[in-house]
């Protein structure tokens, strides 16, 4: 579940508040943070963990975990990413489509099965690392989006 996690807790969280500042540049960074946060990006970024988040770190229901992860895929593809984090966005997307594929495959009962989806979820949270380092630091910065401090454990 780790490898949804980066994306979705990536655009979950609360907006920063922006400290006043007295010097030119930084009410400069702040005016331009704050039309990026009002950005149709920024407001369906943050949408996306609003609507599938719960879902995604509630895992007493994996059949909501696998619609969640689902609506998760379609969501990410419909959002037309800034130039600057394109193909880290794509990246992610295709990341989570794989999740959720490998998680729809999986049969929970069956040991095995779940250890091999394990792995995947572990291989694909590592491969997408520096995709979702990158897309974080721009929900943060210009989205006025945070992480939230405790991530849902792997299952």
């Amino acid at each position: 579940m780790a490898a949804a996690l980066v994306l979705l807790t990536a655009c979950s969280g609360s907006k920063n508040d922006n400290a006043s500042s007295s010097t030119k540049a930084s009410s400069s960074a702040s005016q331009t943070s704050a039309k990026a946060a009002g950005s149709e990006f920024c407001t369906k970024a943050a949408a996306i963990e609003s609507s599938v988040g719960s879902a995604v770190t509630d895992q007493s229901d994996p059949t909501s975990i696998k619609q969640a992860l689902q609506t998760a895929v379609a969501q990410i593809r419909a959002i037309d990413p800034p130039r600057e984090i394109a193909s880290d966005w794509t990246a992610l997307a295709d990341g989570v489509d794989q999740l959720a594929t490998a998680f729809a495959n999986v049969n929970f009962t069956d040991q095995a099965a779940v250890a091999s989806f394990q792995q995947t979820a572990t291989a694909l949270e590592s491969k997408l690392s520096g995709a979702s380092a990158n897309v974080e630091k721009y929900l943060s910065e210009k989205c006025g989006l945070t992480a939230p401090t405790g991530a849902a454990p792997s299952s």
